[in-house]
């Protein structure tokens, strides 16, 4: 059985100061909060033996996976089976739970863990990434990790000014979708490409090791990547489905946009109040 591993540690500081008190993984996503997207990728995937590291704070996101008896016989008398069957949904996983007891960033909460991996190959997923479509893209980065032995990185089309919000490709051939460095955060000029990664990931247990090559901080993933990129072992999957990311206040306004333009039960009134707007 697939294993799949989600990042959920990081303190939130972009969706300041919601997130004091909200965990970003809890905040509504068209009626949702954004972490039930993500498990019900992995589900479309047939991944359900899954580990969620997350800081102590968020206990929130424990309890929505858990089970909720009451709510449920309340739903049962009414007769509400179609909420049921939907919540049915959240706890219908074999969910681990790790506490990251410090923000050291990606790198830190994956190096907890590499005992749950136990030496198998994986898929990691950071929890703000979202698709709003569940698809297939984690098959198909396994698919290619299969077939090239390669450490898989999900690749999107950005634009320019979005370089400073993501890490930049630079590609050793793209066709081939090799990687020679992937570039934090750079200026609109100086990116090396108009490809970033999406938190969607297979990894072998070598990420493992690399990582202990680093010190625990903000940047010992991306220094991970880059020494696997090194040793050219690092491919990306370019992806352009459709998909949302809510690192910031603006980014979760645009995807509950998006997202209520999706529903039709919200797409109508949402674009008869849009034209109702003075937008000049």
């Amino acid at each position: 059985m697939v294993k799949a591993v989600i990042a959920a540690g990081g303190i939130g500081a972009s969706l300041m100061p919601l997130t004091k008190a909200v965990a970003k993984e809890i905040l509504p996503l068209g009626g949702r909060p954004v972490i039930d997207y993500v498990m019900r990728e992995l589900q479309a995937n047939d991944i359900t033996e899954i580990l969620l590291i997350a800081n102590k704070s968020k206990q929130a996101i424990e309890d929505y996976f858990d089970s909720a008896p009451e709510l449920e016989r309340v739903l049962q008398e009414k007769g509400d089976t179609a909420t049921l069957a939907d919540i049915a949904r959240s706890t219908a996983v074999n969910l681990h739970f790790i506490h990251q007891q410090s923000p050291t960033g990606i790198g830190g909460a994956l190096a907890l863990a590499r005992d749950f991996i136990d030496g198998e190959d994986f898929c990691f997923v950071l929890s703000d990434d979202v698709l709003p479509v569940p698809g297939t893209l984690l098959q198909d980065l396994w698919q290619a990790h299969a077939a090239s032995g390669q450490q898989m990185v999900a690749a999107v089309p950005i634009t320019p000014v979005e370089s400073q919000q993501y890490g930049v490709i630079d590609w050793a051939d793209p066709a081939a979708g090799t990687i020679t460095a992937i570039q934090e955060k750079p200026a609109p000029v100086a990116a090396p490409s108009h490809d970033a990664v999406f938190g969607r990931y297979v990894f072998s247990a070598e990420i493992f090791n690399r990582l202990n090559e680093f010190a625990p901080d903000q940047q010992q993933f991306a220094r991970a990547l880059n020494s696997l990129a090194a040793d050219d072992q690092l491919s990306g999957l370019s992806y352009t489905g459709p998909r949302e990311n809510i690192d910031g206040h603006l980014g979760l306004v645009e995807a509950n946009i998006d997202m209520a333009l999706r529903d039709p039960a919200t797409a109508g009134p949402l674009q008869a109040y849009l034209r109702t707007l003075d937008l000049d």
